[in-house]
């Protein structure tokens, strides 16, 4: 649970719009597990240039950011709050879904479209776990969620508006680091399922190709888990642990790489592969 304090109007709007549903009235009973500020910059800024800043824990890990950029920085603040301390999980740079009781894990180097894909096919129905950040639990196997907002970027902000209704997207972050920037509100149905984790069935490794309809290729389990420790945030801190998580995990399931520049398509060949790793 995060508790979050800021006087940014940009980022309570952002709060009250993708987290209405998610919100509850902390009590005495209550356990926080992350305190995040985000607070206005410099005094000398506020007129010329405002910033916003983003603390965690009374440090600040990050610059300041344009003060139009600040709900975006709480987004990957909290990404990197998660990524950095839940070390009960092993946390795999990757979207993760659920189909039918099964998690799939998808993971891509960055600009490969794996948000995009992740927003689609919640937009057809899959339940979102995460989009960013696939948490593991190292005895069960299981991918917990987060159903968070998901982060889309240039011109996949105007593909997705095809797929979700309007007030689904937050205010545009333009200039970013990594470009223009809108964050897509997961379906209520998402959130109400976000304590109950999936079994992995497959791992799915992706990039969007705008001159391939849709490739597939079996990945070996050898291959597939040197990709996984490359994607992996805290691989060397969890040390043996680690890759013994690792190992189980590709033993556990099916891996496929697809390039793609059909949703429709990509989609049939996940399930086809989804399918054939529960046979």
């Amino acid at each position: 649970m995060f508790e979050i304090d800021t006087p940014i109007s940009i980022v309570q709007e952002h709060i009250s719009s993708h987290y209405s549903h998610s919100l509850v009235q902390p009590s005495s009973s209550s356990f926080i597990d992350y305190h995040v500020t985000l607070n206005h910059g410099p005094l000398h800024r506020r007129l010329i240039f405002p910033q916003a800043t983003f603390s965690f824990n009374h440090k600040t890990p990050f610059k300041p950011l344009p003060l139009t950029q600040a709900h975006a920085m709480l987004e990957w603040g909290m990404n990197w709050v998660i990524s950095s301390t839940a070390n009960q999980f092993l946390t795999i740079h990757a979207a993760a879904l659920e189909k039918n009781g099964k998690a799939v894990i998808i993971t891509a180097t960055p600009g490969s479209g794996k948000s995009t894909l992740c927003a689609y096919l919640v937009s057809q129905g899959w339940r979102l776990l995460s989009d960013e950040l696939a948490l593991i639990s190292p005895g069960t196997l299981e991918v917990h969620g987060l159903a968070r907002p998901m982060n889309m970027k240039n011109k996949s902000i105007d593909v997705m508006k095809e797929y979700f209704s309007a007030d689904s997207f937050s205010k545009v972050a333009e200039d970013t680091h990594k470009g223009t920037v809108c964050l897509l509100r997961p379906p209520i149905s998402s959130l109400e399922k976000v304590l109950i984790p999936a079994a992995p069935a497959l791992l799915v490794f992706i990039k969007y190709q705008p001159d391939e309809h849709c490739y597939v290729e079996s990945i070996d389990k050898a291959k597939a888990l040197v990709e996984v420790i490359s994607n992996t945030f805290n691989f060397g801190l969890l040390g043996h642990k680690g890759f013994d998580i690792c190992k189980r995990l590709i033993a556990q399931t099916d891996s496929v790489y697809i390039e793609y520049s059909d949703f429709e398509a990509c989609k049939t060949a996940i399930e086809n592969a989804l399918t054939k790793s529960n046979q």
